[in-house]
Order: C-alpha cells, then sequence, then structure tokens
C-alpha cells in the first residue's frame, strides 16, 4: 500500500504541475506590452461639434487613437432630445508588441442620462507598430439628454488578439458631467 501511495504521490505532483502550466498558458493570451508614451488625440469636424468630443484615455489599450474626423456628422440637439447622424474616421495606432486581428472603435453620444452609440470595426490584421484608417458611415440614432449637455466619447471598445479578446479600461472624467452606458 505504501509502494503505491509512494509512487502516485509524485505522479499526482506531476500531472498538477502540467494543469497549471496549462492555466498560465491559457491567462497569457491576452498578454502584450504597450510601446510608446500616449499621443493626444486630434480632432476635426464641424465647428459645433468639435468641442463635443472627448477621445477617452485608455493608456492600457493595444489601439491607440491617434485622430478623429467627423467631417461628415451632424448632431442636432432640442426639446430635452438629440438625434445625430454618424460619419467617421478613425486614425488608430498599435502600439502593442503583437498582431491585432480585429477591433471596434466606438462613438458615443452621452449626456448625463445615458447614451447611444455607433462605431467602426477593423476585420483587417494590424501589424505592431502599424497605423490605419478606418471609416463608419450610416450610423446614428436619437434619445433623451438632460439640460442640453451632450458629450462625443471616442474610445476603443474592443481588440482581438486571435486567441483572447480585450477590453481596455475607460477613464471618463466627473467633470465632463456625463454618464455613459457601457
Amino acid at each position: 500500500m505504501k509502494t503505491i501511495i509512494g509512487f502516485l504521490g509524485p505522479l499526482l505532483v506531476i500531472g498538477s504541475f502540467g494543469i497549471a502550466q496549462q492555466q498560465q498558458h491559457d491567462s497569457d493570451a491576452c498578454g502584450f506590452t504597450v510601446q510608446g508614451e500616449s499621443r493626444h488625440a486630434t480632432v476635426a469636424g464641424p465647428d459645433e461639434i468639435v468641442p463635443l468630443v472627448y477621445v477617452v484615455e485608455q493608456p492600457d489599450s493595444p489601439i491607440e487613437i491617434v485622430s478623429v474626423d467627423l467631417q461628415g456628422m451632424w448632431l442636432s440637439v432640442s426639446s430635452a432630445q438629440h438625434t445625430e447622424q454618424d460619419c467617421a474616421k478613425y486614425r488608430v495606432h498599435n502600439r502593442s508588441d503583437r498582431v491585432i486581428q480585429q477591433f471596434n472603435i466606438e462613438l458615443m453620444v452621452s449626456s448625463i442620462s445615458g447614451g447611444s452609440g455607433s462605431g467602426a470595426h477593423s476585420s483587417s490584421a494590424l501589424a505592431p507598430g502599424q497605423t490605419v484608417e478606418i471609416k463608419a458611415c450610416g450610423g446614428g440614432g436619437h434619445g433623451g439628454v438632460t439640460e442640453n449637455h451632450v458629450r462625443l466619447l471616442a474610445s476603443v471598445r474592443s481588440v482581438d488578439f486571435g486567441d483572447c479578446l480585450y477590453w481596455a479600461s475607460l477613464r471618463i472624467p466627473r467633470s465632463l458631467g456625463v454618464y455613459p452606458v457601457w
């Protein structure tokens, strides 16, 4: 009996080590290193819309929004309601050390009472250090706003490495006076 236990004990330890290694490998699927410092994004578009745009800080994101161009967008706010037609071009940069298979960018019309959003999706691989431009047009919506206080929040929604789906953190200052719905 002692011989069987003496034999099975080390076998159990070796087997559990293999399971631990597999779990460690699975948890590293989203592992990446962010290269360089964050840049401040530029925003272009109609004069009445540009001051409303806030590019959300996401220092842990492998994708960085370099610029937002809202030249084809319109936004109407009246009687505590908003209506918009979203047309946007985003210039984004892969600042990670891994190839990104696909990603989503979101533009959310947000107020103190919530918001609605649209965005852009890229399903083309993006190599480390590569910068691309993606365009989305045709989205739009409507909803309630409080005291005509509206902001447009641009952010990286999700990043797909192929073996892992990553959602970057969102840092939205309370001073913006909005409560986005995520």
